[in-house]
């Protein structure tokens, strides 16, 4: 079973209703459908946590490496500066589920390191064992958002040279 979105999840008061006009007021399927896929995710890693992984279950996580508040160790970040996989299989310590991300330990070449992952950063999550997956859209940080802003208005100047006449 594959799920996935394709819009970008916004934590607001608001979040899960467009009110911009209150006579029209529209229901946000995309972002409730998006976090409800990661709080999926958040139980089952809470589970884990306190019971460790049952049968031959195992996780493949893959998150942005550059996103906010997330953190790994500089050799890690220098190698994935842009996404990281991870499993979650026989070697893994101290995994602490936290209300918007989680900690763990990992093994890379028989060193140990800990990770900081927000729920937010998580593009795809996988359980091979139950045939399972999930893949959620990227999120832009609020400076990718600014240039890509930018970049929007600057496209949108129209040069009043182009449309006159030469007499």
């Amino acid at each position: 079973m594959a799920v996935s979105a394709t819009s970008s999840l916004y934590f607001k008061d608001d979040r899960h209703m467009d009110n911009k006009n209150n006579n029209n007021l529209k229901i946000n399927y995309q972002e409730l459908s998006i976090e409800a896929m990661r709080n999926l995710v958040h139980k089952v890693l809470k589970l884990v946590s306190e019971t460790g992984l049952p049968e031959e279950h195992h996780f493949y996580i893959t998150f942005a490496t550059n996103a906010e508040n997330v953190h790994i160790p500089k050799e890690l970040k220098k190698k994935y500066p842009n996404e990281m996989t991870i499993v979650i299989q026989h070697s893994f310590w101290e995994l602490i589920v936290n209300d918007n991300n989680f900690t763990i330990i990992l093994s890379f070449n028989n060193k140990r390191s800990k990770l900081e992952i927000t729920f937010n950063s998580i593009l795809s999550f996988s359980d091979p064992y139950a045939n399972f997956m999930l893949n959620f859209p990227k999120k832009i940080n609020k400076k990718q958002q600014l240039v890509k802003t930018k970049n929007k208005k600057s496209s949108k100047v129209i040069n009043i040279k182009n449309f006159k006449k030469d007499h």
